[in-house]
């Protein structure tokens, strides 16, 4: 059968000693550990909306799940004709959503035909098309998906929030997950075991204006700063464990613009994130950078990255259409560690 289921002036960095930090017992920055390869089960678990009205089931709707993909549709958008309500949901009938369908004819130049939905033994249950009450709204790749999620924003050194995108962006994912699916975390502390399926971290810092270097506290009541490898070194080192078991993890770092613009501290900041294995790093140049300009650049990301899980090299052109104002303010740059089937592709700068 078919399956169911029912305004003072922000600190903008400035210059700071820079201080030599001591990475494990030996001092050695770059000794990151990684674990063997994580064993994923097959199958895929369904998504929790419908991916034609974004909603759920109410009353004496159901979602039905596709059996080609973890998409669902309710029977409010799909009208199942009376006749076959039951027939539907007789043995051995499966489902394939509108957007399994569209992806079909177009794999290999298939000739279009109807759309049935229900199909027995490759036959189809209706004898007529599957109506469908509105317009499908996102593309044919992408899905609602609830998939686990740990937005992680770390905060450091007397770092101004009041206009942080980050909390904003975890308050724009909440509706989409139902069951708890999704932890937000504000300090490193005591880690679960939960094996995510998608990490996020948001980093809000200060840096060197001269060296690019990250503040990382005081000494003798001045700020002190340290090479961007150690930095990370010791904010992702608690969360290693979880990033080598997420299939994708993101890092965002929300700080002014001479981390990247220095050559040095640049790429050093691209090795260090290859090396803890972070899928892809956001930055920005803007020599006094402002967070709250970045706020629609990372709602696009949730929206399109986390919840339709489009790939970020195929969203990000539609997340800086979202964010003109920020290319006003700054350049964003995406560093990227291991896209799709494309290959790897070098650090870019988008205006």
């Amino acid at each position: 059968m078919a399956r169911t289921k029912q305004t003072a002036r922000k600190a903008t960095g400035g210059s700071a000693g820079r201080v030599k930090l001591l990475i494990g017992g030996d001092g050695n920055s770059s000794a990151v550990g990684r674990q063997d390869a994580v064993e994923v089960c097959e199958g895929f678990r369904h998504n929790d909306y419908c991916i034609i009205c974004r909603d759920g089931s109410v009353d004496d709707d159901v979602l039905v799940l596709c059996d080609e993909c973890p998409r669902v549709v309710c029977t409010h958008c799909v009208m199942i004709p009376l006749a076959f309500a039951q027939a539907v949901l007789a043995p051995h009938v499966t489902f394939r959503c509108i957007c399994c369908h569209i992806a079909g004819q177009r794999q290999g130049g298939n000739a279009l035909t109807p759309y049935l939905g229900f199909y027995r033994n490759n036959k189809p249950v209706l004898d007529t098309f599957l109506p469908i009450r509105a317009a499908l709204e996102i593309n044919v790749t992408s899905q609602l998906s609830s998939d686990t999620l740990l937005f992680v924003h770390l905060t450091l050194v007397n770092y101004d929030t009041n206009d942080s995108s980050f909390e904003l962006g975890h308050q724009f994912l909440l509706p989409y997950f139902p069951h708890a699916g999704m932890h937000m975390a504000a300090l490193v502390g005591k880690l679960s075991s939960t094996a995510w399926s998608r990490v996020v971290f948001g980093i809000s810092n200060h840096t060197d204006n001269s060296s690019g270097d990250p503040y990382v506290g005081y000494e003798r009541k001045t700020y002190v700063a340290t090479p961007v490898h150690d930095f990370l070194a010791i904010i992702l080192g608690p969360w290693q464990g979880l990033i080598n078991k997420a299939p994708e993890s993101f890092l965002w770092l929300f700080s002014c613009g001479a981390l990247v613009n220095n050559p040095a501290s640049f790429a050093n900041l691209h090795a260090s994130v290859a090396l803890h294995g972070i899928s892809a790093a956001m930055a920005f140049n803007a020599v006094r950078f402002q967070p709250s300009f970045s706020t629609h650049l990372l709602l696009a990301f949730c929206e399109l990255v986390l919840i339709q899980r489009v790939s970020i090299q195929q969203a990000f052109p539609d997340m800086l259409g979202q964010s003109y104002k920020l290319g006003r303010h700054s350049d964003i740059l995406l560093d990227l560690f291991s896209p799709p089937p494309l290959g790897q592709l070098p650090a870019t700068a988008v205006p």
